[in-house]
């Protein structure tokens, strides 16, 4: 067969295939603003010693109780899972999760990211911010390896800790997730997940036509 050939051979099968699998992906969007109405979306698989709270105008999840110190609090965790049909090529995810500093407590939140909700990998820390002040979150950097695998878990770990920490209440309320005011009706999280498609019978008869079409040339 002829160098000619074989390259026509290749084109075709670049035509009939490489746009297929880059056309047909799929893109799923999913978000919300007051935490109190997600939990009945399933996307939220579980929680421990986490509780939703309603403070004024605000919304959100925050621990039952914590302890003096880090070293001997259980943090508050609430976690995610997104499963698709196809493989994750991108994740774009933002997610509102405040910590705070007052006299009674101060915040430590973490936010990992698994595959199969056994195996985690930090994603973000937010580490307590200066005495009277906050710190949030926003856009989350997800690790290429989280995005190779047809499932994605999200598990926040709340910290809050200090002298008064261990009342719950009010006073656990430096670590959050899911800051939500009414009055500004704000998205407190939001997650987009695009999928590559198996390839299509579209894509296979091109791929086969192409393989049929050189083997016709070489007999």
């Amino acid at each position: 067969m002829s160098s000619h050939f074989r390259v026509a051979s290749l084109f075709m099968l670049a035509v009939f295939w490489i746009p297929l699998s880059v056309t047909n992906a799929d893109v799923f969007s999913y978000s919300y603003g007051n935490p109190y109405s997600s939990v009945n979306d399933g996307y939220i698989v579980s929680t421990n010693n986490a509780t939703l709270y309603s403070e004024g105008t605000v919304r959100l999840w925050k621990p039952v109780s914590g302890g003096t110190t880090f070293g001997n609090t259980t943090p508050a965790q609430v976690t995610y899972r997104f499963n698709m049909a196809e493989e994750i090529s991108d994740i774009s995810l933002w997610m509102n999760m405040p910590t705070f500093h007052w006299s009674y407590s101060r915040g430590h939140n973490f936010l990992y990211g698994s595959n199969d909700g056994t195996n985690w990998e930090l994603m973000a820390e937010l580490q307590p911010p200066a005495f009277g002040s906050a710190r949030d979150l926003g856009t989350v950097n997800v690790p290429q390896s989280l995005k190779q695998s047809t499932d994605f878990w999200i598990r926040a770990d709340l910290y809050s800790y200090g002298s008064s920490a261990p009342n719950g209440g009010v006073f656990t309320n430096t670590a959050q997730l899911s800051r939500y005011d009414v009055n500004a009706n704000n998205t407190s999280f939001s997650i987009e997940i695009t999928t590559v498609p198996e390839p299509t019978s579209a894509g296979l008869i091109g791929m086969l036509g192409s393989v049929f079409f050189l083997r016709r040339r070489r007999a």
